[in-house]
């Protein structure tokens, strides 16, 4: 490990039939695979855009190890940084280990710390709007902060930072439930946990939300930021050829 700041990306393998089902009320299977695709390679080059950190990928299952280098290569040919594209070959491969999403980042949070990290940023796949300055500012957070959190307006969270081995945020956390968010914020009040709250965001899990990425993309464009969802505006254009 390189650097004390990390950004580990939580990825299911983008394949039909396991990635968001919502959103194939309006995609067909291979479609909701491709954007989700799409997605993980948007966040995967916001995370290599930011300096001074290290990039890992968290992929679930545990067997999907040869995707996932196949969808490094697919970055490295795609991304039109030249010079964030050759960061890909640092990305670090980690399979999920347990049987909820909380000990699989339990699990590899205690990987990270050992190996060297100090404050380590847990981010999903799913929200290819999200740009480097919430990085940057979230590792400057916890530099004061044993924890931070984005929340969604689903009530969940896009982005869980920590600079502690020792906070154990999913403890008694039901992941049947809606509120995740607020479960983990009063397990952090509970437990006396100094955190720090991010600005609101969204997942895209559903049509509704879908929608409102294409307004965004085209907000993005219109303020000249044309490297966010540069992979996710590709998609879709094809999607409507």
């Amino acid at each position: 490990m390189k650097n004390e700041n990390v950004i580990c990306i939580m990825a299911k393998n983008p394949q039909p039939g396991r990635v968001k089902c919502e959103l194939e009320s309006c995609l067909s299977r291979a479609q909701a695979a491709a954007l989700a695709r799409a997605f993980l390679l948007d966040t995967i080059s916001t995370a290599l855009r930011v300096p001074g950190c290290d990039v890992s990928i968290g992929y679930w299952p545990p067997e999907s190890g040869n995707d996932f280098e196949d969808i490094i290569c697919l970055f490295q040919n795609e991304e039109r940084n030249r010079r964030v594209s050759a960061r890909a070959g640092e990305i670090a491969l980690i399979p999920q280990s347990g049987a909820n999403p909380g000990e699989r980042i339990t699990s590899l949070a205690a990987r990270l710390f050992e190996d060297g990290a100090k404050r380590i940023l847990f981010t999903c796949s799913d929200n290819p709007l999200i740009e480097p300055i919430i990085f940057k500012a979230s590792f400057e957070l916890l530099k004061k902060h044993s924890a931070v959190i984005g929340p969604t307006f689903d009530g969940g969270y896009y982005v869980l930072g920590l600079s502690r081995p020792d906070i154990s945020v999913f403890d008694s956390i039901n992941w049947n439930s809606d509120g995740l968010y607020r479960q983990i914020t009063e397990k952090l009040n509970a437990d006396l946990i100094n955190w720090q709250e991010l600005e609101l965001s969204y997942d895209i899990d559903r049509p509704a939300e879908l929608e409102q990425l294409y307004f965004d993309i085209d907000n993005l464009r219109l303020a000249g930021k044309n490297l966010i969802c540069y992979h996710t505006e590709k998609c879709l254009a094809n999607f409507k050829k």
